[in-house]
């Protein structure tokens, strides 16, 4: 049974799981930064397979969250997939390193906070890809015009006032 995760000495929830927080930010961006330390050419195709996978067939606590962040995992997976194949390599390293691990860190049974806790596991993946996608926010806009996808599809644009 793993350990239980240390409290953040700012705000006192487990640390990395509150976005408001400054400390826990920082904990969730080092924790981010260590899983894309082991992105490689070789790993992006298998991440990109992974993503492809859970968008496509959820676990059963997945299927529960909310259709945008489906949306927002299908997209990392096209980005992932079409750099892999090499249709698309305009996307920044960094970024491509920071998508791997989001998307790794998302679709990994083993979390800071474990998924089968309903809904409170699910916090610590959304925050990290939250953090990710803020991260990459602007190539992303870049690879739906690349596309032709819509991006407020996705979230990256604010969907026009219907008045």
């Amino acid at each position: 049974m793993p350990n239980p995760p240390e409290p953040c000495p700012a705000c006192g929830k487990p640390r990395g799981s509150n976005g408001a927080c400054l400390s826990c930010r920082d904990a969730a961006a080092k924790e981010l930064a260590s899983q894309a330390r082991d992105v490689t050419d070789g790993s992006i195709g298998a991440r990109a397979e992974a993503a492809r996978r859970f968008s496509e067939d959820p676990p059963w606590y997945a299927r529960f969250g909310g259709g945008r962040v489906l949306a927002k995992l299908r997209l990392l997976w096209m980005v992932l997939s079409d750099w892999a194949s090499g249709r698309y390599r305009t996307f920044s390293w960094s970024s491509l390193a920071v998508v791997a691990a989001a998307v790794a860190y998302a679709v990994s049974p083993m979390d800071l906070i474990p998924d089968f806790i309903v809904p409170v596991g699910w916090t610590d993946d959304l925050l990290v890809l939250a953090i990710a996608w803020s991260f990459v926010k602007k190539e992303l806009k870049a690879y739906c015009a690349w596309k032709g996808l819509s991006p407020s599809h996705f979230g990256l644009e604010a969907k026009p006032d219907p008045t």
